[in-house]
């Protein structure tokens, strides 16, 4: 099966300010994701709600 679009032919290379401001937003999203499931699994502990 063909692609329907056509492949690219150049790539724009990110720059460090780019690069750096993409590692502290990936960063930022980790902590987020671990503060809430941490919340959820104390929230969870609290209510007695884990399953056995």
């Amino acid at each position: 099966m063909r692609e329907y679009r056509d492949k690219p032919k150049h790539f724009v290379e990110p720059t460090d300010a780019e690069i750096k401001a993409r590692t502290k937003r990936n960063v930022a999203l980790a902590l987020a994701l671990l503060g809430f499931t941490a919340f959820v699994f104390v929230t969870m502990v609290s209510r007695g709600v884990l399953p056995s």
